[in-house]
């Protein structure tokens, strides 16, 4: 099956949409037919890729100012992107992260590192466990009928290399992606 008829008409969320991976996953899905709903909590940096995709052709793509770390910011984004596309997301791309700083263990601030793993963890999961949860009461009304095959959604959380080899210096956000990981094998059992 080709990558345009695996995404065409497909409602995507993505986290992070304004920053270079989340805006390059909204320009992927975009050329592929799906229906994107960009979020991201720095307003100027979204609005910027939505402009850049849409100057690309793409006809389907809405910006969300989302804080994925607070729930209410999360509910009220996913409520208002299903009101607007009128369903439930067939995939999350669970993207949104902080880098945090870039220093040695012994030097590195224990507030960064909170607020690395406010984001990159707690964020990450609120966001899950809100989609989830739609998709989840979603699949049953779409599985009311006796011949239909239970609907596939998909969510996927962006982890990295550095959760399991450990970065030098980067102590919060290789731990914060080590949890991401662990996160989403407990998740998908």
């Amino acid at each position: 099956m080709t990558s345009e008829k695996r995404f065409h008409d497909k409602l995507i969320i993505i986290t992070g949409a304004g920053g270079n991976f989340g805006r390059e996953g909204c320009a992927y899905f975009a050329r592929n037919g799906a229906r994107i709903a960009a979020l991201d909590k720095n307003e100027s940096a979204l609005e910027e890729t939505v402009s850049i995709v849409k100057n690309e052709g793409a006809k389907n793509i809405k910006a969300f100012e989302c804080d994925v770390t607070s729930v209410a910011s999360v509910e009220s984004a996913l409520d208002e992107i299903i009101r607007q596309f009128g369903t439930c997301p067939d995939l999350l791309w669970n993207n949104a992260g902080y880098q945090g700083q870039i220093k040695p263990t012994l030097e590195y601030s224990v507030d960064d590192f909170a607020l690395v793993m406010n984001i990159n963890v707690n964020g990450m999961f609120i966001m899950m466990q809100s989609v989830a949860k739609r998709m989840a009461a979603q699949n049953i009304d779409k599985n009311n009928k006796d011949d239909q095959k239970p609907y596939k959604y998909s969510i996927v959380n962006t982890a990295s290399v550095a959760a399991l080899r450990g970065t030098p210096a980067m102590i919060a956000y290789s731990s914060s992606k080590a949890a991401i990981i662990s996160m989403t094998v407990c998740a998908a059992k």
